[in-house]
């Protein structure tokens, strides 16, 4: 018997989120959605899933797991503070920059003049067009910061792992021998 796509998902069980309110579930997922929520909540699953692959690679030495799962925790951690420190104040400039009844001078500055004419706060497309334009700019910080801040950082925070790691196996052998 062929499988196929469609098989396979129409197996699968119908799950219902009850009857919740819609408003509710939009407002969680327009939070959800915005670039610095979303690399909190990817920097979160990195930190739980990837220490734990590394550590459990059988085609290393175990001095080189030990290693390569502090570094990555060290990453992760580095990576995620400076996602949401860049990403979130990104939102923020476009969101003052892309407002349609703003009364400031720059608060059209990076609205389109042929969107401007009848855009209303709320509408998906400026959803869609600050998220775009944040996650832009966001982009464009981070080729900075990612050797500025990050490679730095990752290293200090590394060593501090390493050291920690090395003195509680060191504390263990003491307690076994």
């Amino acid at each position: 018997m062929p499988i196929s796509i469609n098989n396979f998902f129409n197996h699968l069980p119908n799950i219902s989120m009850g009857n919740g309110n819609p408003e509710t579930w939009n407002k969680v997922a327009d939070w959800i959605s915005r670039p610095a929520p979303n690399r909190l909540i990817m920097g979160g699953t990195a930190y739980l899933t990837q220490p734990y692959i590394d550590g459990h690679n059988k085609h290393v030495k175990e001095e080189t797991r030990s290693i390569s799962k502090d570094r990555t925790r060290a990453k992760v951690i580095i990576g995620t503070l400076a996602g949401i420190g860049v990403r979130q104040p990104s939102y923020n400039l476009v969101e003052s920059m892309t407002r349609p009844e703003g009364n400031k001078s720059y608060s059209r500055l990076l609205i389109p003049n042929s969107k401007l004419h009848g855009l209303k706060e709320g509408s998906l497309f400026l959803k869609n067009y600050r998220t775009a334009l944040s996650t832009l700019l966001a982009l464009c910080v981070m080729v900075f910061t990612n050797f500025a801040v990050d490679a730095p950082l990752t290293a200090i925070l590394t060593n501090r792992f390493i050291a920690k790691t090395k003195a509680r196996e060191q504390k263990k052998e003491g307690i076994n021998v």
